[in-house]
């Protein structure tokens, strides 16, 4: 199952501190504390368009570094969204070029022992429908207690690229 995106409207955006790197260690399931989500909110938004580091150390020995421009972590799917722990951890990059967005999701499938194989799919057909927005499909990995979702996106609207993390924790 794929878990969603949030639009940020819950009021919780952290535009205070956003630019600040970030770094989860979710080797083991997260608490609302250890993803810094505010008590009785459901979503923890974190946004900054110039792009932050997030750094993420997973089970089975994985680790990954994605340059974010927005991180949401929700406890939507949790019995009681405003006091459970987290239930999904939502990273977007920044914008990227054609060839920046391939290294940067070929990088993170590498981390996370996710096939790539439907990347260059994903850039053939980028180039030859590029007035077109076109998205990988999810390519995933299980990793120890999570599910990790990986997908390219390119908009044509704006001609830009981009790398979406989805980690689903159940």
């Amino acid at each position: 199952m794929i878990q969603g995106c949030d639009a940020g409207v819950s009021g919780d955006n952290d535009s205070s501190s956003g630019c600040a790197d970030r770094s989860y260690d979710l080797t083991r399931p997260p608490t609302r504390d250890d993803l810094g989500m505010a008590p009785g909110k459901s979503i923890l938004d974190v946004s900054c368009d110039d792009g932050f580091a997030v750094s993420l150390t997973l089970p089975d020995d994985a680790a990954t570094t994605i340059t974010a421009r927005r991180l949401n972590a929700d406890s939507y799917a949790s019995g009681n969204p405003e006091t459970g722990d987290p239930t999904t951890v939502d990273v977007h990059s920044i914008g990227y070029d054609l060839d920046q967005a391939v290294k940067a999701a070929q990088t993170i499938a590498d981390d996370l022992g996710i096939d790539p194989a439907p990347l260059q799919r994903w850039r053939r057909d980028v180039e030859s429908n590029g007035n077109t927005s076109v998205d990988s499909p999810f390519m995933r990995s299980r990793l120890g207690y999570l599910t990790a979702e990986l997908q390219a996106q390119h908009l044509a609207t704006s001609g830009t690229n981009y790398v979406h993390l989805v980690l689903v924790l159940s």
